[in-house]
């Protein structure tokens, strides 16, 4: 409810400006895209808006005391736009000079005396004007501006006038700005995303092409980020007398900052001296490299073992990493695949790593995974966690490695109840199938 000291008109004027901008919103804020600088200049100068015969925006020239430029130019209803100031019509000395130096709104009643030759020269229509309304502003690129109003007639403008010119000549810059902004911003983000998407299609090509082709082990694998790109890594390493090393690594963040690292860690692993075994020293040689050579607060967790078909032994090494699951056919019990655990990777100089032994049987099935499984967030903000894990896995010894890994996705979706995630998931599935 307007206050009981304003008039009926005064209130209806707020009113009139109130529809003034929001019509000039609704057609340039939400059609930024195909709305040209010029088609937004028409909308402010329409019959609603600035009251003007004409309208010049003038800069002054950083290199001349004397000179300025024009950027807009609008006479009898035609507007004309200049962005680039190679392009813009220069000019120096006289009345127009006089203007970009100005510093608070100034009305001038007759310029006919005013005008100089040298502006005629620059803006011919000049010399038909009489009354000006100059506005110092700012640019669409924050640089000093004056927008000149001019009116054919002599003392033109009314109290009103001047009022609703001097807003709107105010917003013209704010309007362009936004648009303008906007555009460079969707500009950025699209070559951003280009990139992204450049940099996940290389990251997938640095992960295995397929699945080990392991006589006694059948495989599975689900990889998938939060981002364009991401920090998870896995890989397979075929070794000497019926052995097979398996990892899985995480890098702390997703994005391309961890898609950096975990290209780092690929690259350490495929260049390792010899075989990469056994596990502890592979990690100590990671870690080695790793330490001092990426960003404070990165750091990489990571998981190696070895699957040794001939011993039935699985030989690993743990760096900060979610344990494996190991579950056993025979007794139906679902175990973490625990070995003494060191610091993640690049953390610290010495990251205590150490080799364990398990033991393993036909029928038992291997489920390694990234924190983004456990981790995963439903509506409600509740974890999956581990215990669902567990108790999913269970009943599943029937199962393929396939159809295990997907059962496990399933759960994990039907969870989140279409909550994206927040961080990167890898699942690797490995069943002893003799």
């Amino acid at each position: 409810m307007k206050t009981e000291r304003l008039s009926k008109v005064d209130w209806q004027n707020v009113l009139d400006m109130h529809q003034l901008f929001d019509s000039i919103n609704q057609a340039v804020i939400r059609k930024y895209a195909e709305t040209s600088p010029v088609e937004a200049l028409n909308l402010i100068f329409g019959p609603h808006g600035i009251v003007c015969d004409g309208v010049l925006t003038l800069y002054p020239d950083p290199m001349s005391d004397k000179g300025y430029f024009v950027r807009v130019e609008r006479v009898d209803g035609k507007t004309t736009w200049n962005l680039d100031m190679r392009k813009m019509p220069h000019g120096e000395g006289g009345f127009l000079n006089r203007m970009v130096t100005l510093k608070e709104p100034e009305i001038f009643s007759n310029i006919t005396s005013e005008i100089t030759v040298k502006d005629l020269k620059t803006v011919p229509w000049l010399a038909k004007m009489k009354t000006a309304l100059a506005v110092p502003t700012i640019g669409v690129k924050a640089e000093p501006a004056t927008s000149v109003l001019f009116s054919y007639e002599e003392d033109a403008y009314t109290y009103q006038d001047i009022w609703k010119n001097v807003i709107l000549t105010y917003a013209i810059t704010n309007i362009l700005l936004n648009m303008l902004l906007r555009r460079e911003t969707d500009r950025a983000y699209r070559a951003l995303d280009e990139e992204l998407n450049i940099i996940a299609s290389i990251q997938r090509q640095l992960l295995p092409e397929k699945l080990p082709d392991t006589d006694g082990l059948e495989w599975a694998a689900h990889y998938s980020t939060s981002a364009r790109a991401g920090g998870d890594y896995y890989d397979f390493f075929p070794l000497p007398n019926d052995q097979i090393g398996v990892i899985i690594a995480d890098v702390s963040g997703h994005g391309s900052p961890a898609a950096v690292v975990m290209s780092m860690t690929r690259l350490i692993l495929h260049t390792y001296p010899g075989e990469v075994q056994p596990p502890g020293e592979v990690l100590e040689n990671m870690n080695r490299i790793l330490e001092g050579h990426i960003l404070p607060g990165q750091f990489v967790t990571a998981f190696y073992g070895i699957i040794d078909l001939k011993n039935r032994t699985l030989i690993c090494s743990n760096a900060g990493h979610c344990s494996p699951r190991l579950f056993c056919d025979h007794n139906d019990v679902i175990d973490e695949v625990k070995s003494k655990g060191g610091l993640p990777l690049g953390i610290s100089a010495d990251g205590g790593f150490e080799t364990t032994s398990i033991k393993f049987k036909k029928g038992d099935i291997f489920v390694f995974f990234t924190d983004g499984l456990t981790e995963a967030m439903n509506r409600s903000n509740e974890l999956y966690g581990e215990e669902r894990l567990e108790s999913i896995l269970k009943g599943l010894s029937n199962e393929s490695a396939g159809e295990i890994k997907d059962i496990v996705l399933k759960d994990v979706s039907d969870f989140c109840e279409g909550v994206p995630l927040k961080d990167d998931l890898t699942v690797i599935v490995s069943k002893v199938k003799k």
